[in-house]
């Protein structure tokens, strides 16, 4: 098994882009929201870290913009980041996003080099999927986002309300939404969404 510290700081492993989940979560003027999901997935029993750039280990701070750490997956390890990203101009009609980003170089380092999310026929590890799907439906109980999505460079990408129109998905995004906000989706867009109870 390889040392986590060495897999943290290969720099060959921080390279591409991020397939990641990203998550609209609620208006930019409330973070609590943003607490609850950082100190749930930091305190996950298969999560490592926050560790700072020479992997000492540091404390969460709920205002940094980036956090990095260590996923296990079964037998596999994947180094990780979060970023907190908050729409402030303006905060009254901003929203704040959760985002969970695995590099590409990363992943198909750890999980081999057929698992390429950024092609235009993308392959994801199917633990990798199960893990942020998971996660979705737990971050969703802590607290009703509004939507999820899981794709290559998908932050900011769409919001709920794209959904609720013409809209084109011309990638192989997946969305989520909770079961309130499915009556917003167009009729012909619902076939493009999980819907989460």
């Amino acid at each position: 098994m390889i040392d986590k510290k060495i897999l943290f700081m290969d720099k060959k492993l921080r390279l591409g882009g991020f397939y990641e989940l990203s998550i609209q979560v609620c208006p930019s003027k409330d973070m609590k929201p943003i607490e609850k999901y950082t100190d749930y997935l930091w305190k996950l029993d298969n999560v490592e870290g926050p560790f700072d750039i020479d992997f000492n280990k540091t404390t969460i701070d709920f205002e940094n913009f980036e956090n990095q750490g260590i996923i296990n997956l079964d037998d596999k390890s994947i180094p990780f980041k979060t970023f907190n990203i908050r729409e402030t101009e303006p905060t009254e009609t901003g929203f704040n996003w959760f985002d969970i980003s695995f590099y590409t170089a990363a992943i198909e380092q750890v999980f081999g080099q057929e698992y390429q999310t950024w092609t235009e026929n993308p392959k994801s590890p199917e633990l990798l999927d199960k893990f942020l799907q998971h996660l979705i439906n737990s971050l969703y109980r802590i607290y009703p986002f509004k939507l999820a999505m899981i794709d290559f460079e998908i932050s900011g990408q769409y919001y709920l309300e794209d959904l609720k129109d013409e809209f084109e998905n011309w990638t192989s995004s997946i969305f989520f939404i909770g079961r309130e906000y499915y009556k917003f989706v167009a009729e012909k867009n619902r076939r493009l969404v999980t819907v989460i109870d």
